[in-house]
């Protein structure tokens, strides 16, 4: 096989070399009203930018 040498690495272990996120991440994308104040920011910021670039 190719990949013999390739060790199954456990996701959210310390070998994996990921992140694992905190409490305030979690809540952050999982509030529904922090998404739509986001939302709206992003939309702002590429309404001015799409302005912007029409002058």
């Amino acid at each position: 096989m190719a990949h013999e040498h390739v060790k199954h690495i456990n996701p959210y272990s310390p070998q994996s070399g990921t992140m694992i996120p905190g409490g305030l991440v979690k809540f952050l994308r999982t509030c529904v009203l922090w998404q739509i104040i986001r939302f709206i920011v992003i939309n702002i910021r590429m309404t001015k930018l799409i302005l912007k670039s029409h002058h």
